[in-house]
């Protein structure tokens, strides 16, 4: 008994087309694996590329926190320290003014009531630089380092030594002293410029032969 041709035809065409689907279905389903394979590679690759950019946000603010938390201070100590420098210029001024009157009572011998006018306002202005040095000295004591705090100190320890000596009109005395006042001035000098870490060098020599 034969077949008829149109049963045959529909046998022929329904396995061709489970085969076909079956083919579909598996590159289908394969395809949708590959992609979500890939989508979960690239979710993990944006999940490390966060995580690095998060890191490198935070190692970033820290740096720029250190370096203006550095800066901050080293302005600190450049300010305090030309404020103090200040200060010891205008007592080195106007110790030279107190010994100029101290000199000129000694050698001129001028009305002793026109010499102590000169002395009292000679002195008054003198004693207000060194107030102001001594402020000074508290703001460097704060924050700078202790070569630079005990070398601003031994040149406010001669100043005074000198001052004292202007104060029993002891003019030689005082002029004795220069010599070590301009080695603990150099000496400081030196302090200050390791603490701002600023590289010149200056000859001690030279400074203290400006001064003779």
């Amino acid at each position: 008994m034969e077949i008829p041709v149109n049963v045959t035809l529909l046998v022929f065409i329904s396995s061709t087309l489970s085969a076909g689907a079956g083919a579909f279905l598996g590159s289908y389903l394969g395809k949708k694996g590959e992609n979500l394979a890939t989508r979960e590679d690239l979710n993990d690759l944006v999940k490390q590329v966060q995580a690095v950019t998060s890191a490198t946000k935070e190692i970033e603010a820290k740096i720029s926190g250190d370096l203006w938390d550095r800066q901050r201070r080293w302005e600190g100590k450049r300010d305090a320290l030309f404020d103090a420098t200040k200060s010891l210029s205008a007592v080195e001024n106007h110790f030279g003014m107190f010994r100029e009157v101290v000199d000129f009572g000694l050698s001129k011998q001028p009305p002793e009531e026109q010499l102590n006018l000169k002395l009292f306002e000679t002195v008054k202005r003198y004693s207000e630089a060194k107030d102001m040095l001594d402020e000074a000295i508290l703001l460097v004591d704060m924050i700078c380092d202790e070569p630079t705090i005990a070398a601003l100190r031994e040149v406010k320890k001669v100043a005074d030594q000198k001052g004292e000596r202007l104060v029993t009109k002891d003019v030689e005395g005082a002029d004795a002293l220069q010599r070590k006042y301009y080695r603990t001035l150099y000496d400081f000098k030196c302090a200050l410029r390791a603490e701002l870490g600023i590289n010149i060098v200056v000859m001690p020599e030279s400074s203290e032969a400006s001064r003779q």
